[in-house]
């Protein structure tokens, strides 16, 4: 089902594979949208091909911003202020001082995950696009996840999903529009920093070729993180943050 409204085109499916590979074919093929959103996902993903458990129950959506005013530089600000834009949703229905957020984009509550962050992009026509997709965990479901996730519905029962989807679409506009290509970035940093998970404390950064640890000091004005091993600070703009 296809709705035009003042928000763009949303698209709302009952199942697909993934929103954010849907959302790349509908882009090859010209179509013209700006969200789509599943009931479930076959094969969500997350980052670094992780699975992501899409059961009915949780919201899985896609926003595309087709902008040749962005480029590659922009996307770890752009993984920062996702991040704010569902703690900023999420605190709507619940308080936020029940969330974390543990760099780069992922949302907890009591250490468990309760949104995951998937962030690509493509070039098409030569238009640079940015595809985010989000998968929050609503509802708890009936069948048997992978992994260990934390669920709304077990701080607030009564978070509906169409609710939470317009908050989401109300600040994401609010939110993007605000940082207007990181001029307004710091807001967005310092927000983060108050409800980061794991600032001040030694941790671990493993990506596809290295492991280093140290401290994570804070994330900079480009939104990587900025770690000190003994007395160099090192940034760095990919990988995952375990707790030492």
């Amino acid at each position: 089902m296809k709705i035009k409204n003042y928000d763009g085109i949303i698209e709302h499916h009952k199942s697909v594979k993934s929103t954010n590979l849907m959302a790349i074919e509908k882009i090859q093929n010209n179509e013209d949208f700006d969200w789509l959103i599943a009931d479930c996902q076959t094969d969500g993903r997350g980052r670094s091909s992780n699975v992501w458990d899409s059961p009915v129950g949780g919201l899985y959506a896609t926003r595309v911003i087709k902008d040749n005013n962005l480029d590659y530089s922009h996307i770890s600000q752009i993984s920062i202020l996702s991040s704010v834009i569902i703690a900023s949703t999420i605190n709507k229905f619940i308080d936020v001082r029940n969330i974390k957020l543990k760099w780069p984009n992922d949302i907890l509550i009591g250490g468990d995950k309760l949104c995951g962050i998937l962030i690509q992009t493509l070039n098409h026509d030569n238009n640079f696009y940015i595809i985010i997709g989000f998968g929050i965990n609503v509802k708890k479901p009936s069948v048997k996840t992978q992994g260990k996730y934390a669920y709304l519905s077990d701080i607030n029962k009564e978070v509906i999903i169409d609710k939470l989807f317009d908050e989401l679409i109300r600040n994401f506009n609010k939110i993007i529009n605000k940082w207007d290509y990181g001029n307004n970035f710091e807001e967005f940093r310092n927000y983060w920093m108050k409800l980061s998970s794991d600032i001040g404390k030694q941790v671990t950064v493993v990506d596809q070729k290295t492991n280093k640890s140290g401290i994570f000091e804070y994330i900079d004005e480009y939104g990587n993180l900025i770690l000190r091993i003994e007395n160099d600070l090192i940034k760095i703009n990919t990988g995952d943050v375990f707790l030492n």
